[in-house]
């Protein structure tokens, strides 16, 4: 987290993000985005896809922090990549989650992003199926 972190500061006119992967190794109640002042590439970013997102807390509070300060994002992109380990029980096997599964936690997803501020009134959040 902290890479992406200096890369977005020294990024001022990053205009879209690709991130393979968020991971996250500090503590659990450890706030991994504060900054002593918004990152200038949220100035200009328009779109960012976030690969193989499974709706982790740090992944949403990731996304959260970027829909509050990027104030001409135009699209956000979540890769999913559910399994039944990630939702339900983590000894057993891994296994893709159906269909409906996959919608009801999208939509999960999606109110708890839209609880919080979004900067870009225009910006679409869609997801996509790794």
């Amino acid at each position: 987290m902290k890479t992406l972190l200096n890369f977005l500061e020294f990024s001022p006119y990053l205009e879209s993000l690709v991130i393979n992967k968020v991971k996250y190794t500090g503590k659990a109640n450890e706030n991994t985005l504060t900054f002593n002042k918004v990152p200038r590439c949220l100035e200009c970013l328009k779109s960012i896809e976030i690969r193989k997102f499974n709706g982790y807390p740090k992944e949403l509070e990731m996304v959260k922090f970027v829909l509050k300060h990027a104030r001409v994002l135009q699209t956000v992109i979540l890769e999913t990549s559910y399994t039944v380990e990630n939702y339900m029980d983590p000894r057993k096997n891994k296994k893709n989650l159906k269909a409906k599964e996959v919608e009801a936690l999208n939509k999960k997803i999606l109110m708890q992003l839209g609880m919080s501020p979004w900067a870009s009134a225009g910006c679409a959040v869609k997801f996509s199926s790794s």
